[in-house]
């Protein structure tokens, strides 16, 4: 197969897998340096023979560089049960029934391949002839472990509503439709890893994230119309309150390099006496000047700062590899 078919087919399956759609120079761009297919796609055009198990592994070394897959390469399900299982796996099956239980699982996953649906009592029936009563040891973990098989492996069929281009993240203004989300969940997956990309995403994805969070945390949140927003972008409450009550929290997200100076300090809290609000929080993908902060102590202001590092312990906790995906 000539090198230019195997990016396309490369682009569909990850894309499939990570709702991500990548061109071929994105293709190099994340495999790691040195990788075969980096080398094999950055040249002319040629022919290549490729093995299965080397074409799976690229599959898995590229849903881990945009953050859906927890580990590069294409593990077995063996050997994701086993991860799951921890080292005690050993003193319970032996290496032939960890085999025979592998089989198994991959025959049902073939199976529902084709139907479409998992049959549960068949799977449950044919573990017990391979392993008897322990099948309930690890039946959660089993299955835990089919699910992220199913939906990363590209020897199963995936088909995601929608891809969406990995640009957008950097280029758009265009969030998710309401009632959704803020935030895009395969964004949130691809930055998790990648904290010096955070300056580089479109002002308006970061003011998407940040309602995310909050949302996420439980928050009833309001994110502003993104221009002529009065500087603030996200209002927040406690879900409980009644209508018309004051925000708990108002927020400013500064998606820039410079470190957030005392004028952004001093309008945010302005805003929360404005508005009656209980604080205010700066979201910034850099962080807050001493000469800033010093402000926030000296007048006792009720402002906090969410910096870069925050924002990505944030993108960490709302990491979802394989989202999605159900048996």
């Amino acid at each position: 197969m000539l090198a230019s078919s195997f990016a396309v087919q490369l682009s569909e399956d990850a894309g499939e897998r990570s709702g991500l759609a990548l061109d071929r120079q994105q293709l190099v761009e994340h495999l790691t340096d040195g990788h075969f297919f980096q080398t094999a796609f950055a040249g002319d055009d040629h022919l290549m023979r490729v093995a299965s198990d080397e074409y799976a592994d690229a599959v898995g070394d590229l849903l881990f560089a945009v953050g859906a897959a927890a580990e590069p390469g294409m593990p077995t399900l063996g050997q994701r049960l086993m991860k799951r299982l921890g080292p005690e796996w050993r003193s319970r099956f032996s290496i032939d029934e960890m085999l025979e239980t592998e089989a198994v699982a991959l025959h049902h996953l073939r199976q529902r391949n084709e139907t479409g649906k998992l049959d549960r009592a068949a799977l449950n029936s044919d573990l017990e002839n391979a392993i008897g009563g322990r099948r309930n040891v690890i039946m959660d973990d089993l299955l835990a472990a089919m699910e992220v098989e199913l939906a990363q492996s590209p020897y199963f069929t995936r088909h995601t509503t929608s891809s969406i281009a990995l640009t957008a993240l950097f280029e758009s203004e265009q969030l998710p439709i309401a009632g959704s989300g803020f935030f895009d969940q395969r964004f949130a997956n691809y930055l998790s890893g990648k904290p010096e990309l955070l300056q580089e995403i479109h002002w308006r994805q970061f003011e998407g994230l940040t309602a995310e969070w909050l949302a996420r945390s439980g928050y009833k949140v309001e994110l502003g119309p993104g221009r002529d927003d009065g500087s603030v972008d996200v209002r927040a409450w406690k879900n409980d309150v009644e209508p018309g009550t004051p925000p708990v929290l108002i927020v400013q997200c500064k998606r820039e390099k410079r470190k957030v100076g005392k004028v952004v300090v001093k309008a945010l809290w302005a805003d929360v006496h404005d508005e009656r609000a209980d604080a205010g929080l700066i979201v910034t993908t850099n962080d807050i000047s001493p000469g800033a902060a010093k402000v926030i102590e000296a007048r006792a202001y009720p402002v906090t700062v969410a910096n870069r590092n925050e924002v990505m312990r944030w993108l960490a906790a709302m990491r979802k590899p394989a989202a999605g995906i159900c048996l």
